[in-house]
């Protein structure tokens, strides 16, 4: 903790020389939820930090009573046409010291009004692809990722902002050879980040944003036992849209892609990453992992301290290898949103996730949770 502590403080120093107006802020968040796993006919695994992997037990239960790893602490700097904004994680969860990680660190130039404004942001944020559209606090605020909304999560990226409506970004190649599709005397190559746009159409309180993203990358057959290079893509296309009318909202969102755990794309907490990710076909080609998602999200603000919110979700990953079946999964929730002062929440909230059979065809259970999340912000 003190190496970025001394960060801020020189940052706090140097403040009147960079005539800027700098902006601090923090979120803390606890989660104290009941969980409850099922493993159905698979053997007793570890999920949301309950239940030990090789146990052997058909199900276990816990109770999580842990500081949020989402707890953040940042900064927010304005300096005429230049923006910036860090952002720390604080991940500490047993009361020993709190681990700190880089959630957000970047700058933006406007360096046109043309066009409506045209940005140019350099950094580590959020790519195009995210969008937040459900508040689905459980699992550190899991905002359905992975069980109904897409998550392109935080790479280093060059992006490019027209009219706060049209982004597209060059972004990190996360040459992920999960999958087993690089074999020990291969080597993994990239020539090209990955690439990922979006679009975001407004009529009055009604929006529709299309995005889209691919990335390319190559094994090489090396001193390896394949016997040909392999070409790894990966993509998603996909749509979202929200809808506000007066206290209540409904918001969906579906998309199609392939190995997108290849390129660091959205993974649910529930889901086998193996079966979105390629793998190796014979010694010369890959077996790419097809998957589909769909998630909808209703809410209604019944006052200006409380506020309702329910959603759900479905996904299916196919690894289309020979004799797999898709592994599926569906998901809900419901929460209540109360506000007990200005930054003071508390966020009661159940839920639902129904394994179904892996891509084996086995039984994988099911889970259900009951608690809140706290949090305040300051």
């Amino acid at each position: 903790m003190k190496k970025p502590m001394a960060i801020l403080t020189m940052l706090l120093l140097a403040v009147p020389g960079l005539a800027a107006d700098w902006s601090f802020y923090g979120s803390q968040r606890m989660a104290t939820f009941y969980v409850n796993n099922d493993y159905g006919d698979t053997e007793a695994t570890s999920l949301f930090g309950v239940g030990t992997a090789g146990s052997g037990e058909d199900d276990d239960w816990g109770v999580q009573w842990n500081f949020q790893t989402n707890s953040r602490l940042g900064a927010r700097v304005k300096a005429d046409k230049v923006t910036g904004h860090i952002e720390l994680g604080l991940k500490g969860t047993d009361g020993g010291d709190v681990d700190v990680g880089t959630r957000r660190a970047y700058g933006v130039w406007k360096f046109s009004d043309a066009a409506g404004g045209m940005h140019l942001k350099i950094g580590k944020d959020y790519s195009p692809i995210n969008r937040f559209l459900s508040g689905q606090v459980f699992n550190s605020d899991d905002g359905m990722e992975g069980s109904g909304q897409f998550d392109g999560n935080r790479p280093g990226q060059i992006a490019l902002t027209i009219a706060d409506a049209f982004t597209i970004a060059l972004l990190t190649n996360a040459v992920n050879t999960q999958g087993g599709i690089a074999p020990a005397g291969s080597d993994p190559d990239w020539n090209l980040p990955k690439v990922e746009a979006a679009y975001l159409l407004k009529f009055g309180g009604f929006d529709v944003r299309p995005f889209g993203g691919v990335q390319y990358f190559k094994v090489s057959e090396g001193d390896s036992v394949l016997t040909d290079d392999l070409e790894i893509w990966s993509y998603v296309l996909g749509f979202d849209s929200r809808l506000n009318l007066g206290a209540f909202y409904i918001a969906g969102q579906a998309s199609f892609g392939q190995n997108w755990n290849n390129a660091n794309w959205v993974s649910s907490a529930v889901t086998a990453t193996s079966s979105s990710s390629a793998s190796l076909d014979g010694t010369d080609d890959v077996n790419d992992a097809k998957t589909w998602m769909a998630g909808l999200v209703v809410g209604f603000k019944f006052t200006d301290t409380l506020k309702f919110e329910a959603g759900a979700g479905y996904r299916s990953d196919d690894p289309d290898t020979p004799g797999s079946d898709a592994d599926e999964m569906w998901a809900v929730y419901g929460q209540t949103v109360i506000t007990l002062a200005p930054g003071v929440y508390i966020v009661p909230e159940i839920g639902y996730w129904d394994l179904m059979d892996n891509a084996a065809g086995t039984d994988q259970g099911y889970s259900w949770y009951a608690g809140a999340k706290w949090q305040i912000d300051f």
